[in-house]
């Protein structure tokens, strides 16, 4: 019997499962993955979770990790340019677009030397119950049948999370997918900057990541995904041509790997909490990848939820007010964001209109990081 029963092991479960090792508290983190693993991803680290990281002793280490820092940023707004130096608040000194396959294992690993315990391999078929109160899972690897309880299971298993499934967890707000792209990797951009562009029916975001690569992503209405994606090389080279030299460095580059995408992008926040179940990172709250936010969020939801776990397990709060807190708490940031994004993705408004919607995003960054209560 477990203190808690985390379903994913990736940005949100994976920092949960260390925080609350480190309070004293027994954990299990379970993921149908295999560490290093790569997953689908917008890869930036925003300021809210660089400061995580550095509070948490792992900033550093990321950029150990050949990860470049990254302190400015270029925008293309319809053909209106930007160029600006990132602010900063220390101790962060850049911005990180690290590769899952590096960030993930460095984070599961944290989790263990904690001491949380990790389970790999698990697929979760159930949640398992009594009466009304989630008590643990059922699931099974190649090896036969896996169960596990806790005093409370989360759910940290993504944007179609099981555990929402399976509590019946519903939706407080939703939004139709509104974009639909592909990503890859290219070697020999000289890319140093984070580059972003708005042009009408297109968005593109490019970083510089591990090993001297650059992720490069280009997004389109949801609506032309079908059509895009007879083309996914043709129509990412035409969208590249239309980004003038920063596109063509890009077209001369030697792209890596094979493209990634999806357009199955579901805007939602979900109800955080039940009767012995939790829900953070994507499986709580998801939105348009264009702000490139997800990560951010989902170090914030582990950092919240940890605090409100810790409140009830050592009797400090009663479970129900407790995570009544956490989903107050990592609500207000998921309202004030979720409009903003929905603006920042939204192929109907003009590029400066969406490059506006960006900047307010990154005005609330700062001024969480700046805020004690919330940093």
């Amino acid at each position: 019997m477990y203190d808690v029963v985390i379903v994913g092991g990736r940005c949100a479960g994976a920092p949960l499962g260390m925080l609350l090792a480190q309070a004293g508290h027994s954990v299990l983190i379970v993921d149908r993955a295999t560490f290093p693993s790569d997953t689908l991803s917008t890869h930036f680290i925003q300021l809210p979770g660089m400061a995580r990281l550095a509070r948490w002793g792992l900033m550093d280490a990321l950029f150990e990790t050949n990860c470049p820092p990254i302190t400015a940023a270029y925008f293309d707004a319809g053909g209106s340019e930007l160029e600006v130096e990132i602010p900063m608040h220390q101790p962060v000194h850049g911005l990180a677009c690290p590769r899952r396959t590096v960030l993930d294992k460095m984070l599961v690993d944290a989790a263990v030397t904690a001491g949380a315990e990790l389970a790999e391999g698990v697929l979760v078929d159930s949640l398992v119950r009594d009466a009304e109160r989630v008590v643990g899972i059922s699931g099974h690897t190649t090896d036969g049948s896996f169960e596990a309880r806790g005093r409370i299971v989360v759910g940290a298993d993504g944007r179609h999370s099981l555990v929402a499934r399976e509590a019946e967890a519903p939706y407080i707000e939703y939004e139709e997918p509104i974009s639909g792209g592909w990503y890859s990797y290219f070697r020999g951009t000289g890319l140093t900057t984070t580059d972003v562009f708005f042009h009408d029916e297109l968005v593109s975001v490019m970083f510089p990541t591990n090993d001297e690569l650059a992720c490069v992503a280009i997004a389109w209405p949801k609506s032309q995904f079908a059509e895009k994606r007879r083309d996914i090389e043709g129509s990412f080279n035409g969208a590249l041509m239309r980004f003038g030299e920063r596109g063509r460095r890009i077209l001369d580059a030697e792209r890596e790997e094979r493209f990634a995408g999806a357009a199955d992008l579901s805007n939602f926040i979900r109800k955080a909490h039940g009767p012995g179940w939790a829900l953070a990172g994507d499986a709580r709250y998801h939105k348009d990848p264009v702000p490139a936010d997800g990560i951010s969020d989902a170090f914030r939801d582990a950092e919240f939820l940890s605090d409100a776990i810790s409140a009830f397990l050592t009797d400090e709060k009663e479970e129900g007010a407790a995570l009544r807190d956490y989903e107050t708490r990592t609500g207000v940031f998921s309202q004030s964001h979720l409009e903003p994004a929905l603006r920042c993705a939204g192929f109907g408004l003009s590029p400066q209109e969406r490059l506006s919607a960006f900047i307010d995003i990154r005005v609330l960054d700062s001024q969480e990081v700046e805020t004690p209560t919330n940093a």
